[in-house]
């Protein structure tokens, strides 16, 4: 049988219908994350820590597309592991409806549409753009009040300039200490013949293979920050994560299967968020 992919049949005590994946424009909720973990319980056939470990790094990519700085994986893995236990013991009591175990199913209940917030602790001191803090403070509102923002193509481009000047100023100062090396190096041999050919325009070995070294690390950094602004197409769903996890697949293993793939069903693979 089919499992439907886009929400599971079982409805969950308190929680509502499974889903396959977290949507929407807004940072996840507990709801939402619940619900996708519990898909992963059942669906996936994945245990409560591994389910916990796909749906947070599902919800990084909505933290990490605005830029937000978050905690550690491990701890908000054990905060979704907190949250499911606490539901847990909710359910093991669901049959007796005391005053108080009314008052904290109204309680989660309540909770369910609010953030999960798995922000870093000083975060609104670590983040330098104001529109920045001011939406992680309306997230963290009752109901998550404001929208995620598309990519900010002139920031993007602004941090890639300012790549770049480093870049080339490193690029500079190793020229400039190399050349100094080989000046200390021609003072050195003048000293004992006279008519020594000026090697200062010849480089070496050496400096060939540092220009090399330094072309590669540039072309890299310039590859890795295009990338941040190309890929903005995001097709893996946790069920494509879970099978590369479970078969122990690399990260890079996984790029090259999912680029060849991707080529194959005729998609951009330069519009596709793969890494």
């Amino acid at each position: 049988m089919t499992s439907n992919l886009t929400s599971g049949d079982r409805n969950i005590y308190l929680i509502g219908s499974e889903r396959h994946q977290i949507t929407g424009c807004k940072l996840p909720s507990n709801r939402q994350v619940l619900s996708v973990l519990f898909y992963n319980l059942h669906e996936v056939k994945l245990s409560i820590r591994e389910s916990a470990n796909l749906v947070v790094r599902e919800c990084l990519i909505f933290w990490e597309k605005q830029r937000i700085p978050t905690r550690a994986t491990p701890h908000c893995v054990e905060k979704i592991m907190k949250m499911y236990n606490y539901w847990r013991n909710l359910q093991k009591s669901a049959c007796r409806r005391s005053e108080k175990q009314e008052d904290n199913e109204r309680n989660f209940i309540s909770d369910l549409n609010n953030l999960f917030d798995i922000a870093h602790a000083n975060a609104l001191e670590i983040m330098k753009i104001e529109e920045d803090r001011k939406f992680l403070l309306s997230q963290r509102e009752p109901g998550r009040r404001g929208c995620l923002m598309g990519i900010d193509m002139k920031l993007a481009k602004r941090e890639e300039r300012v790549l770049l000047r480093v870049i080339e100023q490193e690029n500079r100062r190793a020229k400039t200490h190399h050349s100094s090396e080989i000046d200390d190096n021609f003072m050195d041999s003048s000293e004992e013949s006279s008519g020594t050919e000026d090697i200062s325009d010849q480089p070496g070995p050496s400096s060939n293979i540092a220009q090399s070294s330094l072309e590669e690390n540039i072309n890299a950094q310039i590859e890795l920050r295009m990338g941040i602004v190309r890929g903005r197409k995001c097709f893996l769903t946790p069920k494509i994560m879970a099978v590369l996890d479970r078969f122990h697949i690399s990260q890079r293993s996984a790029v090259f299967i999912l680029e060849a793939v991707a080529e194959s069903l005729g998609h951009n693979i330069d519009e596709l968020a793969i890494n």
